[in-house]
């Protein structure tokens, strides 16, 4: 527990520091930092291939960060990698820098980068796509459970692994009861942690977003993945549509996606909508600043802990300017 104590009183030093009056006591120019309006490419984690379908839990300023990447076979199947996220933002010269370093967070280290062995079993010569990591602590632990899809079987499946009863990561085992003979991928639980949304095929000959309730959510991750009863298996109509609605992920009461839905900016769009009165409203385009004329494709929220104004959205694009392919980028938004 120490270890979470240490980033929990990094957090408190940096959120007294940026409440402090500008040129107050400290004497930083910028006491409060902000996000970028317009997208930024991650330079760091991109390659001149394919590099998107991120996931990043919320840790503060340092994130580990999973990504799919074609990087390793110059081109062809998808593997998941993992890269430390460091968000770290100067209040002496404004300057947000977001790196795929450590750098002060040395400590760390051994901790995060086991995740690497549990990766090294869901890799295959297969695909896989859209990661989803949960972190949780027990005592001096750190523990990971990673969710995933892999069309090595075939069809799109997803699957999970997590280092909680075996420190090598267990055996890589279907979620049961989300997958189908169809595609079904991007997993991702609602914050209040009793159900799981994520998107499929399995209707029609486009993707859909769909949503189970899980029972005895306290439970144990790996005894809720494991479950092999039959659930009841809702569509999300209000977000659903007629064209492709893909890669859901759900922050606090804001769920993200992306859609080639009508009256987008072309291709994939990026899209959100807030859960209110018990339902989830309706899809909001992210707009023109963020949004492109290529696609835009699985956004993920992180709370980073530069500014309370606005939220860090990874995302991906294959929009000009890049290394090439489809490459990662940053954006700070709002959903009021």
């Amino acid at each position: 527990m120490y270890k979470i104590l240490i980033i929990l009183l990094f957090s408190i030093l940096l959120i007294s520091c940026e409440e402090n009056p500008i040129d107050g006591p400290r004497g930083y120019k910028y006491n409060v930092g902000d996000l970028p309006d317009s997208p930024v490419n991650l330079e760091n984690f991109n390659t001149i291939y394919d590099d998107y379908n991120s996931t990043g839990p919320s840790l503060g300023r340092l994130i580990p960060f999973c990504f799919s990447t074609n990087r390793d076979s110059h081109g062809n199947e998808f593997d998941i990698i993992y890269q430390p996220m460091n968000i770290d933002f100067d209040k002496t010269s404004g300057i947000l820098k977001v790196t795929n370093k450590y750098t002060n967070w040395d400590v760390f280290v051994d901790d995060f980068e086991v995740i690497k062995k549990g990766l090294s079993k869901i890799n295959t010569t297969g695909n896989e796509f859209g990661p989803y990591l949960i972190v949780k602590y027990d005592f001096n632990d750190l523990y990971f459970t990673l969710l995933y899809a892999s069309d090595i079987t075939g069809n799109f499946e997803i699957n999970y692994t997590s280092n909680k009863s075996n420190p090598d990561f267990s055996a890589i085992k279907p979620v049961e009861f989300l997958n189908s003979e169809f595609d079904d991928l991007y997993p991702t639980f609602n914050s209040d942690k009793n159900k799981i949304y994520f998107c499929s095929n399995r209707d029609n000959a486009n993707f859909d977003i769909y949503y189970t309730n899980i029972l005895n959510p306290e439970n144990e991750l790996e005894l809720i993945l494991s479950d092999t009863n039959e659930h009841s298996i809702v569509k999300d109509t209000n977000i659903s549509s007629s064209a492709d609605d893909k890669c859901p992920f759900v922050y606090n009461n804001i769920l993200v996606f992306t859609s080639n839905r009508e009256g987008g900016f072309g291709g994939f769009d990026l899209y959100y909508c807030k859960f209110e009165n018990n339902s989830w409203g309706n899809p909001i385009n992210f707009g023109a600043k963020i949004n492109s004329e290529f696609d835009e494709y699985r956004p993920i929220l992180i709370d980073e802990e530069v500014t309370y104004k606005e939220t860090m959205m990874v995302f991906s694009s294959n929009r000009t300017g890049g290394k090439g392919g489809f490459d990662l980028y940053y954006v700070g938004v709002t959903t009021e």
